[in-house]
């Protein structure tokens, strides 16, 4: 019996960089692709980054299968992803965003032993066991760590709300199909738009233990607004006609069936300054971050 060769395999990795040195990730992922014995390409693009960080990135343009390219100017998350995918030569597509560290030796192996037509593979995000020297960044990195640092059976009960952008693989004809919502304003969600989107249109999304280290902790203050312009955009989103079925929104609306909405408003009202001191500080509390969330939820759809 004649034994059938398997096809060999081919990839292509896309890396949107804003102000982000990637070198170090690019070697990394260059030798375990060259390991693997695939045919490969790694799209480097820089979306309108600092010239600090262009000048050093610069140095992937040397490097064979590499293809390091600028923008003239900053086209935000879903189009320079939307962009990196027409771009991409090969069938299957591995999306990394700048700020990851691969820490698994089997990382590209992982993946390509999930890749299948019709698929999107998302391996995680985890962050560091030590906490930052810097206090100003913890409340990001108490959040990451207790909220987004699930393992895969765990992420694979809600597969659309634990789906995340910065490490994920796929069959690339389903993001040319699907792509990234380039006219949402705003940050945050789109993410979540996405895998709805393609659990919607019975796009299979698979969530397998192969996570990256998030290494691009935001100040406490830059984060928490961060998370509250997400709770706006979330917002608008929804009076779109987009249903993104969130946790936030299904508490939001227990308590308005319970006719507790304007109560618990009221009660975060009281305490938004004290709360918003705790979460700038040394020492916040997710409690109170949530809280937050939920009171900016509450006052935005009531409007």
């Amino acid at each position: 019996m004649i034994k059938q060769l398997k096809p060999k395999q081919k990839l292509s990795i896309l890396i949107p960089v804003f102000n982000f040195k990637v070198v170090e990730l690019v070697k990394k992922l260059y030798k375990q692709c060259q390991k693997e014995k695939i045919e490969f390409e790694i799209l480097v693009f820089d979306d309108g980054s600092k010239e600090r960080y262009k000048v050093y990135n610069r140095i992937l343009n040397g490097m064979f299968g590499i293809n390091y390219m600028e923008m003239s100017k900053n086209l935000g998350r879903s189009k320079i992803r939307n962009w990196l995918v027409k771009s991409a030569l090969y069938d299957y597509v591995l999306f990394l965003d700048c700020d990851s560290k691969v820490i698994d030796k089997e990382f590209i192996a992982k993946y390509l032993n999930q890749l299948a037509p019709n698929r999107v593979i998302n391996g995680g995000r985890c962050y560091s066991n030590k906490k930052p020297k810097a206090k100003s960044k913890y409340l990001h990195w108490l959040y990451g760590s207790k909220k987004e640092s699930k393992n895969a059976s765990t992420r694979n009960k809600n597969a659309h709300l634990y789906f995340h952008s910065n490490n994920f693989a796929a069959d690339r004809n389903v993001l040319i199909n699907f792509p990234f919502e380039e006219n949402i304003n705003g940050y945050g969600y789109e993410d979540l738009l996405i895998a709805q989107n393609l659990i919607d249109h019975e796009i299979d999304v698979k969530h397998i233990d192969n996570p990256v280290i998030h290494l691009g902790l935001e100040k406490n203050k830059s984060f928490l607004q961060k998370n509250l312009e997400a709770v706006s955009n979330l917002v608008k989103l929804q009076n779109q006609g987009y249903h993104l079925d969130t946790r936030l929104e299904q508490y939001a609306f227990i308590l308005k069936d319970w006719h507790l909405d304007k109560l618990v408003l009221k009660f975060i009202n009281k305490r938004k300054d004290s709360f918003t001191l705790n979460l700038e500080g040394p020492n916040p509390s997710l409690l109170k971050f949530q809280l937050l969330k939920l009171h900016r939820y509450l006052q935005e759809i009531e409007n």
